[in-house]
């Protein structure tokens, strides 16, 4: 087979090349920068769930590369799982899940490499046997996976699927990294969002607990007749001897001020002072 017949397979390696991101893919295939699926692409609002904003980066390479019929973004979690956030067509959830299955194929190559892995030729490639027959027996002739990058690590993929028997070409995989680097900036943009709303949460938690020792430590002072450094003193003596969390000892105490509020006979210390 000559190495110049475009339905040679590729090599047993995977091409491993890095995708360029969208900062630096300025120019993709001739014609394409110009479509309107590429100026959409900048429009899409980051602050929408995450499957919401794949989704449309899916749809919108779908009608820029016109030689690819299908198209899935792989996510790959902290512990190796791997799930198809978004799809165009049902043959690349198809295809998706025989990878995670086998834990082994093109997609999961690009997930785990960052890099760039084609299969040229279903019919005809070695790397990915079976893969590639189930994909040629679903009429996949030609496949690229490319990487999502996110900040200094890999988190998915970008999948492309052909059934026309086109090949997949250069010109494809620069057009899929622009999208495969505004999908990173998807997932750079929700980690953040996470990150913030999980701080946030701490600190209004630790506002709340602040606010209940508080109260407590005044029901101690009021039905004690201590200070309030003996009253917080107390609340801690009765943490460590319960082994309960302070807060909640706390919101015992309140709690139990609460009841004695409306039933006089109900101690209002909530007390075991010893």
């Amino acid at each position: 087979m000559s190495s110049h017949d475009p339905r040679e397979p590729h090599h047993r390696t995977p091409d491993h090349s890095s995708p360029p991101s969208a900062a630096s893919a300025g120019a993709p295939a001739p014609g394409a920068a110009a479509h309107p699926a590429l100026a959409a692409l900048g429009q899409i609002p980051l602050d929408q769930p995450l499957g919401h904003v794949l989704q449309q980066v899916c749809d919108l390479a779908s009608q820029v590369l016109v030689d690819v019929d299908a198209l899935s973004v792989t996510l790959v979690d902290e512990a190796g799982g791997a799930r198809s956030a978004a799809f165009a067509g049902v043959v690349a959830a198809t295809l998706d899940e025989r990878q995670y299955e086998d834990g082994f194929g093109p997609c999961m190559d690009a997930a785990r490499s960052g890099g760039v892995v084609r299969i040229r030729d279903t019919d005809a490639d070695a790397t990915y046997p079976g893969f590639s027959a189930l994909a040629h027996r679903h009429g996949v002739t030609s496949v690229v996976s490319v990487g999502v990058p996110w900040a200094d690590r890999v988190v998915g993929a970008l999948n492309l699927f052909s059934t026309g028997g086109a090949v997949l070409d250069d010109d494809s995989v620069e057009v899929a990294g622009v999208f495969a680097g505004y999908a990173g900036a998807a997932l750079a943009h929700a980690a953040l969002l996470t990150s913030t709303a999980e701080h946030a949460g701490q600190m209004q938690e630790a506002m709340r607990s602040r606010a209940v020792i508080e109260q407590a430590k005044g029901v101690l002072v009021a039905a004690l007749g201590l200070e309030p450094e003996a009253a917080f003193a107390e609340l801690s003596r009765r943490s460590q001897r319960t082994n309960t969390k302070l807060r909640d000892v706390a919101a015992q105490v309140v709690g139990q001020a609460l009841e004695a509020h409306a039933d006089p006979g109900v101690d209002a210390d909530g007390g075991d002072r010893a």
